[in-house]
């Protein structure tokens, strides 16, 4: 998980910057608040899946997994209404995890092909 979002931060930093130098402002407020939204998703899932496992409460799960995503359609409702929000590159944002995803499959495909050569 920590391979995943440290991939998703720098994804966040480089996009950010990016359009910060290529685009408008508001396309790379919108990118950076997709991609942050996306971090933080993943990041209380993180700290979600710990607490679930260590105390094994089907409730716990269940009252984590409702108040996140709650938490996430507040957050989501509330950047909408914001004047320099751009959907589109919001969207680009919550899609770079696609990137992190991509990272972590080569890692671990590399990973695997280095055991198998050993044995």
């Amino acid at each position: 998980m920590k391979f995943v979002l440290t991939i998703q931060a720098l994804v966040v930093l480089l996009g950010g910057i990016l359009l910060g130098l290529f685009a408008a402002p508001q396309h790379s407020y919108s990118f950076i608040s997709g991609s942050l939204v996306i971090f933080l998703s993943f990041f209380l899932a993180g700290i979600a899946w710990v607490l679930i496992f260590s105390k094994k409460l089907v409730a716990l799960a269940i009252g984590i997994i409702v108040f996140k995503y709650a938490i996430l359609g507040i957050i989501i409702f509330k950047l909408v209404k914001l004047p320099w929000f751009d959907t589109l590159w919001f969207a680009f944002g919550v899609a770079s995890f696609i990137l992190s995803a991509l990272a972590y499959a080569m890692k671990e495909a590399l990973r695997e092909g280095k055991e198998e050569n050993v044995i």
